[in-house]
């Protein structure tokens, strides 16, 4: 039985209408779904080499990298896609461990602002550059398709999506 072509639609925010082949859109997405795969678990296992859990080391980066290095608790959990009860334990822990410090909002009164310390700062520092120690043979190991697909789906995620079909 012979398959039958698919086509999959979509418009961008500029109402732009895209189509594309469905086969060849899904191979796209798993070639870039691989990628993003192991692009996390390397960044994960450098983390977890430094003492932090994935969703500890993703609060570091946001929380330092926020355009004053600190972030009101409530964004950190918009950020995260975390409820506002979890992120204070988060924040708590990463406190204990001296990474992050906490004080009282100057704006609102019920508020909590989380700072990265010296040792936060540094702790992604190393991080960063285990990163990208690791990252070298895994970009290495990629083949032009994968490249390509994985730029591709990223720019259809974020809105930007090549003008060119896929």
């Amino acid at each position: 039985m012979a398959s039958e072509r698919r086509t999959i639609e979509w418009t961008d925010v500029d109402r732009r209408v895209h189509s594309y082949d469905f086969d060849h859109y899904m191979e796209h997405v798993a070639r870039a779904r691989y990628v993003i795969r192991k692009v996390q678990r390397i960044i994960d296992d450098c983390a977890k080499r430094q003492g932090l859990e994935p969703l500890e080391h993703q609060a570091l980066i946001q929380i330092h990298g926020a355009t004053e290095r600190r972030l009101p608790v409530g964004q950190l959990a918009d950020r995260l896609d975390i409820v506002p009860t979890f992120t204070s334990r988060l924040v708590q822990k990463l406190e204990g461990a001296g990474l992050v410090t906490r004080t009282r909002s100057e704006t609102d009164r019920r508020g909590t602002v989380v700072s990265t310390t010296e040792e936060g700062a540094r702790c992604l520092y190393v991080i960063v550059e285990e990163v990208h120690e690791a990252m070298a043979p895994f970009r290495a190991s990629l083949t032009a398709e994968q490249q390509r697909a994985a730029h591709e789906i990223m720019a259809f995620y974020v809105g930007s999506a090549p003008t060119k079909e896929a």
